[in-house]
């Protein structure tokens, strides 16, 4: 492990998180490991800890919390949560962590206007505004939906968790290049085996309809699984 440099820390990175909506918690957290004893995302990977996520957080690591693959993968089990002694939401944290992540990736046009480079985090509000698409919010990617999926069966590829987890995110060439988003059928066994009685078709509609509103051409990119 490398030594770390004090001079390369960010004092204020914390207090960042914590003026933001959801990031407050961070101040609360003493690194006891609770969450990470509980998170289902280690059975994944060791790497995926939030226990050092936090820390690093806290000690001003910018650079290296931005840079972990587990914000963007954790999911809202709220197991931690059960088990945390200071109810620090850790979803909520990696949430903002990722948001201060986006900031980083706006880019400047020529005219000076910022733009997203790659993620757009308004994509999910956008989709939750629309009647086929306000249960978004109600799925917490367990993946159930996947796992009964019928269209699996033509190429173990398509995922509707896939899909939905980079709508969140804000991915929204891959979501609109992902070609089960065309291929999804009503069967509708994700809906009644949905613990959050999410409709995937529903939703599937609703990213249609949207890209069909902002003028998305197939042809203009690679097809995405």
């Amino acid at each position: 492990m490398e030594a770390i440099d004090t001079k390369e820390l960010d004092s204020n990175f914390k207090f960042e998180i914590a003026e933001q909506e959801g990031g407050e918690g961070i101040l609360k957290c003493f690194a006891c490991g609770s969450c990470t004893a509980r998170c289902p995302e280690m059975d994944v990977d060791e790497a995926w800890n939030a226990r050092n996520v936090i820390r690093k957080a806290l000690l001003g690591l910018r650079e290296e919390v931005l840079s972990s693959e587990f914000i963007w993968i954790c999911s809202s089990h709220h197991r931690c949560l059960e088990k945390c002694p200071q109810e620090v939401d850790v979803k909520g944290l990696m949430n903002q962590i990722r948001d201060e992540r986006l900031k980083d990736e706006m880019i400047e046009d020529k005219t000076g206007k910022k733009l997203k480079k790659s993620m757009d985090p308004s994509f999910k509000y956008e989709l939750a505004e629309t009647e086929q698409g306000e249960g978004i919010y109600s799925c917490f990617s367990c993946g159930t939906c996947t796992a009964g999926c019928p269209e699996r069966e033509l190429d173990p590829l398509y995922s509707p968790r896939k899909v939905i987890k980079t709508t969140l995110l804000g991915m929204k060439d891959k979501v609109y290049s992902n070609k089960f988003v065309e291929i999804c059928s009503t069967h509708n066994r994700c809906f009644e085996q949905c613990p959050q009685g999410v409709e995937i078709p529903k939703l599937m509609y609703a990213i249609r309809e949207i890209a069909v509103d902002e003028g998305y051409s197939k042809e203009d990119h690679e097809d995405v699984r």
